[in-house]
């Protein structure tokens, strides 16, 4: 086991701080951090406005960026909310869906029962834990031109994209016995019956 002391395993520091390039395509594990708003608190209210966001950590799971973390605020209400067209909520709600295909192996296009089902959650907590496939983009601060910005998820990218499944390992499968939460990845059981319908599996899978 290697010591907490011992730092030449850390990374350098251009590693840690450089930003990754824009369009980077990674694989990552989402976090959801609760801000206290909303039905349920996982919610974040704005400090300057009624919007409210989801406040999220993205893992990259594996590559040369591996261990990196990505803060992306995911819009769910903006402030017009209630008086005209909600765009910074319907561009989150856009990205929520296609963190959800991707995760899920839902095609954009496909409307059938079992697609439409895994596009619904019961609680935005069940998207923490959720794995999926993420163009990293860097945002800059308009005020300010001359620093380097950050990196954040600028869209989730699903299994039509030609590398969804060389970035995702393996294509997302529903697996039995996991409630309401995210699917795990199951390899693919060709030549064999399929199981009986069971009533723990994920909602959206059944």
């Amino acid at each position: 086991m290697t010591s907490d002391m011992d730092f030449n395993g850390a990374d350098t520091q251009d590693a840690a701080f450089d930003l990754i390039p824009a369009n980077t395509l990674v694989r990552v594990t989402l976090t959801i951090r609760p801000g206290g708003a909303g039905p349920e608190g996982w919610l974040t209210q704005s400090k300057t406005s009624t919007a409210l966001y989801l406040n999220t950590e993205a893992i990259i799971m594996e590559g040369p960026f591996a261990r990196r973390r990505i803060y992306t605020r995911i819009g769910f209400r903006g402030k017009n909310a209630g008086s005209g067209d909600d765009t910074y909520g319907n561009r989150g709600r856009a990205l929520i869906r296609g963190i959800l295909e991707s995760a899920r192996g839902i095609r954009a296009e496909d409307q059938s029962d079992a697609a439409r089902s895994a596009r619904m959650i019961r609680s935005l907590g069940e998207m923490s834990g959720l794995e999926f496939v993420a163009r990293i983009g860097i945002e800059r601060d308009k005020d300010r031109p001359d620093e380097p910005g950050r990196n954040a998820i600028k869209a989730a990218i699903g299994p039509a994209h030609g590398d969804y499944a060389r970035v995702m390992g393996r294509m997302p499968q529903p697996t039995l016995g996991l409630g309401t939460g995210a699917p795990r990845m199951a390899e693919p059981n060709y030549g064999q019956a399929a199981p009986a319908s069971n009533s723990s599996a994920p909602f959206w899978a059944r």
